[in-house]
């Protein structure tokens, strides 16, 4: 019965996401306009692997802030949704702070903490003080939201550990739902309403989903990269790396359902943020299937990085995912 209830329950969903991507994406374009103003930040934003990166920060992680409002019974305020797309547009050239620049720890913290006091030396660090400017002027709680990304800058130095070879699977999976769960906590902060009981918990968890899920997408790269994470832990079987995929997200589904939020509102987020999970379950199955025309051996070598390629673009691929939310969610 609960599969027909969500069947039904989608026809009404997808309307309503897609919606609330056409708002995210004027929100995005209006950013994308004031950045253009400055010719060298024009040119940042303008490369397509910005670009690309950047628009798929936003409507993820907007789109997911709109479904923890629905959660608690009300709507994103305008003012919550410029503060988390203005962040997401910051995301691309934060990550680079701790790969390709030459800020030194201690500078990339004074700069998270107070970038209005940041004295910046080239054109991307003035643009990422001017976008998290606008962040801190949207936020309600600013010392919640410092808290969480000082939690996420911890994260983003550990992560560093992963080219270790030597890591064990314990050790890579503490780093990653380190890096993760502090990922959707500090999103979580961006909204106004109070945290509840058992919610951080149940964020931290739906931020481990989410690194697994970017992990599985990124599989060729990150052992082409040398970078260890809990989906390249496989020798030539990647049943196991799906089945604790599966685990992780139902216990994700059973951390917000013992939270004391309304029923309905549960089992709307749950079926909403099922549209989002089930793109990793959709890669993980890809997998599985390579694997199972390859003799029962996932050897990504032999298959080839276009192979491994699970284009969540394609209508067919969409359809895919949202029947596996129909069965799941």
């Amino acid at each position: 019965m609960r599969k027909l209830s969500n069947f039904f329950h989608y026809l009404t969903i997808i309307p309503k996401v897609n919606s609330r991507i056409g708002v995210i994406n004027r929100q995005l374009s209006d950013l994308k306009n004031n950045v253009a103003k400055n010719p060298e930040w024009a040119s940042i934003i303008s490369q397509k692997s910005f670009d690309l990166r950047l628009t798929q920060y936003v409507q993820v992680h907007s789109l997911l802030d709109y479904s923890l409002c629905g959660l608690a019974g009300r709507e994103m305020t305008d003012s919550e949704l410029k503060a988390c797309v203005y962040f997401c547009a910051s995301l691309p050239l934060y990550d680079d702070f701790f790969d390709k620049n030459d800020l030194s720890p201690n500078q990339i913290k004074a700069l998270m903490k107070a970038p209005k006091d940041f004295e910046a030396k080239n054109p991307v660090e003035n643009l990422f003080i001017y976008l998290l400017i606008e962040v801190y002027d949207n936020l309600h709680d600013q010392n919640l939201f410092a808290k969480y990304f000082e939690g996420l800058y911890y994260g983003q130095e550990e992560s560093k550990k992963l080219l270790n070879p030597n890591l064990s699977f314990e050790e890579v999976e503490k780093i990653a739902f380190e890096k993760g769960g502090y990922s959707a906590l500090l999103f979580r902060s961006i909204l106004k309403h109070p945290l509840i009981d058992g919610e951080e918990e149940a964020l931290y968890q739906l931020g481990a989903v989410g690194q697994l899920l970017d992990d599985l997408f990124d599989l060729w790269d990150d052992l082409e990269d040398g970078i260890n994470t809990v989906v390249t832990k496989f020798d030539k079987d990647f049943q196991p790396v799906f089945n604790r995929y599966m685990v992780e997200v139902e216990k994700l589904k059973e951390l917000f359902f013992k939270l004391d939020y309304t029923e309905g509102n549960k089992n709307k987020f749950i079926r909403e943020l099922m549209l989002m999970v089930n793109g990793g379950t959709l890669c993980g199955l890809h997998y599985l299937s390579l694997q199972k025309k390859n003799g029962g051996i996932f050897d990504i070598q032999k298959l080839g990085r276009a192979a491994l390629v699970c284009d969540m673009e394609s209508k067919s691929n969409w359809l895919k995912m949202i029947n596996i939310s129909i069965k799941n969610a």
